[in-house]
């Protein structure tokens, strides 16, 4: 079932991200470097409550801005897709989108040093816009990060801001 729904991927990129996944599970490795592109197996231990506890497919392709990552869920379908500025992808940098498991958008704003700025614009799983979220436009001086791969609600890894 899972290899006829990998060949059913519209996007080139998506489906060999995905079976770089199965790749993993049949070696029993949790991560993978094919050239420049790093592949981890990652818990969904900060997600909200329909991701907790799942396994996730992260992948993380070095660019001039940071470290390019996308999220794909337990289905295959895409979480997550925004820009760290830390080789542990940890700090948040930049433009970031967020889609509920069922592929429809979920949030889209900025990061800067690892926490939210400016206006974030929001979406049910149905595709209605929810209230846009303000934030503080400047950055925050902070950067321990947050743990963002699944959630516009990123829960930060150190202390409370």
């Amino acid at each position: 079932m899972l290899l006829a729904w990998l060949c059913a991927l519209p996007v080139h990129g998506q489906r060999d991200d995905l079976n770089k996944l199965a790749v993993m599970h049949a070696r029993g490795e949790t991560s993978l470097t094919v050239g420049r592109v790093r592949y981890d197996m990652v818990v969904a231990e900060y997600a909200n409550a329909y991701l907790t506890d799942m396994t996730l497919l992260r992948t993380a392709r070095e660019t001039p801005d940071g470290w390019a990552a996308r999220v794909y869920g337990p289905n295959g379908g895409l979480l997550m897709t925004g820009t760290f500025i830390d080789r542990n992808l940890r700090i948040p940098q930049g433009d970031f989108t967020f889609y509920h498991p069922n592929g429809n958008k979920e949030s889209k704003g900025r990061f800067c040093n690892g926490g939210k700025v400016g206006l974030w614009q929001r979406w049910d799983q149905r595709g209605q816009p929810l209230s846009d979220r303000s934030y503080p436009d400047s950055c925050p001086v902070d950067t321990t990060g947050q743990h963002c791969w699944s959630t516009l609600s990123c829960t930060p890894s150190g202390p409370s801001r």
